[in-house]
């Protein structure tokens, strides 16, 4: 299973991707865990291949110069959780994975 993960002060955003039973059982301790709170499912649905290959994740500061790297998103949705669209959040936490694999350490 691989995931991507993407958070700022009060939320948190992640891709999950792998078997169904591998993703389902991630989610529900997910939606189990009391650390968590208004936990929301975006969208849920068969892909043909992985987008993301390792895990990644990424700190989404407040900062207006961050609202760049973060695409639309950040000036649609504000980061509010209630108004991310699936789409543009997957393709803003593939990209980012996506960088963080190109970086060497």
């Amino acid at each position: 299973m691989t995931a991507a993960l993407m958070f700022n002060p009060g939320c948190f955003a992640q891709l999950l991707e792998g078997p169904q039973d591998a993703v389902e059982g991630v989610f529900e301790r997910i939606q189990q865990d009391e650390r968590h709170g208004d936990v929301s499912l975006l969208a849920f649905e068969p892909v043909e291949k992985r987008a993301i290959e390792n895990w990644s994740m990424g700190f989404v500061g407040a900062p207006v110069a961050d609202a760049a790297r973060y695409g639309t998103m950040a000036e649609e949705s504000g980061f509010d959780s209630a108004r991310m669209i699936a789409d543009a959040l997957f393709a803003t936490l593939h990209r980012l994975a996506v960088e963080e694999e190109g970086r060497s350490f």
